[in-house]
């Protein structure tokens, strides 16, 4: 079926980084099905990366943080100097919704007003419509592309392609072997699991299947690394030797790249979970409180691990009363036997409720 898009469109997901990487769908919706359409985005400069260069992205629009109305006023005359036909404001926010007006586009589409925030609805001129707010971001933002009449869109996640970031990766696999990759950070501290757990799992793996380990995460994380490192040599002297620091190490895109190469990624519920996903990587999502079904690893909802408080009904739904902290490290450990040990057997296919 022919559909006949605008010739020029804007996507506003100016944060966070797994945010980011999910409306990568829409992005990849719109040139499949017409490559010819000029496709711009406009983005902190935290997660650039993921669209600068991306093969379904032409235009890149940074927003910087904290320069005030000067910014404001540069990048809403870039935008305009783009004469975009349609803006889409992905964030739901009065922020990113002013900012898909300031393009200027005669069409502003925008979230119905259900799953919109600070009344952004109030500043889009066309919108979804309303749909099940419980599905997964992925799905929900590839609404887009069947409100635009892209009815065969499919989920297609990916990433910039960087050579320098490839290169490195294949380097480090060389020297270091293929590794189980434990992601420390989180975006809010309710969504940590404890680093001394990581520490343990990282003992428990290194005993059980004899691989490359590496930390990852940002720079803020590395204080993480340290304390996971100490918790395992508290129950085993030597361990940790051959366990390497990767936090505040990498670009997203060098970490992208050794996603792809690695056995698996262990990760609470942040961006590079996300990034994972979009790689190929095999994910082991640890959940406290938050939706999986909505912000998990999207296509791996089977490898979430979720833990009740003890004592709770069989049935508790309610995400504000689970916690990370009540993960165990066998409860990781049994799922990451599915891939390095798998003659144990395969995964059952659901959320892991412990």
């Amino acid at each position: 079926m022919v559909v006949d898009l605008p010739r020029r469109i804007l996507i506003v997901r100016l944060g966070a980084i797994g945010d980011v990487v999910n409306a990568l769908v829409l992005a990849n919706a719109i040139r499949r099905a017409d490559p010819a359409v000029v496709v711009g985005w406009a983005v902190h400069p935290l997660s650039r990366p993921l669209v600068q260069g991306h093969p379904s992205v032409d235009r890149v629009h940074v927003w910087a943080r904290g320069g005030g109305l000067p910014e404001l006023r540069r990048i809403s005359a870039e935008l305009r100097a783009e004469r975009y036909e349609l803006a889409i404001d992905l964030q739901r926010l009065a922020k990113s919704a002013f900012l898909a007006r300031a393009s200027r586009a005669p069409r502003i589409l925008g979230f119905d007003r259900a799953r919109t925030k600070e009344a952004s609805f109030l500043l889009t001129r066309e919108r979804i419509r309303p749909a099940d707010r419980s599905a997964h971001m992925v799905d929900q933002y590839l609404e887009f592309a069947h409100h635009l009449g892209l009815g065969d869109a499919r989920v297609e996640l990916s990433l910039p392609h960087d050579p320098a970031s490839e290169q490195w990766a294949d380097s480090w696999v060389r020297e270091h072997g293929s590794p189980v990759l434990l992601n420390l950070g989180a975006s809010k501290p309710r969504k940590l699991w404890p680093a001394e757990r990581f520490g343990e799992l990282a003992l428990a793996v290194e005993r059980a299947f004899g691989v490359p380990i590496a930390f990852t995460g940002s720079a803020q994380d590395t204080p993480f690394a340290a304390r996971a490192r100490e918790r395992a040599r508290s129950v085993e002297a030597s361990a940790g030797g051959g366990w390497i620091d990767l936090t505040g190490q990498t670009s997203l895109l060098q970490l992208a790249a050794l996603q792809r190469r690695c056995l698996a990624v262990v990760t609470c519920d942040t961006g590079p979970m996300h990034i994972a996903v979009a790689c190929g990587a095999r994910v082991v999502a640890l959940f406290g409180p938050g939706e999986p079904r909505r912000t998990g690893p999207h296509g791996q909802l089977q490898n979430v691990v979720r833990r009740r408080p003890d004592g709770s009904p069989a049935g508790l739904e309610r995400d504000r009363d689970l916690r990370t902290e009540d993960i165990r490290v066998e409860h990781v450990l049994e799922r990451l036997r599915d891939w390095l040990a798998p003659t144990r057997g395969t995964s059952s296919g659901q959320v892991v409720d412990g």
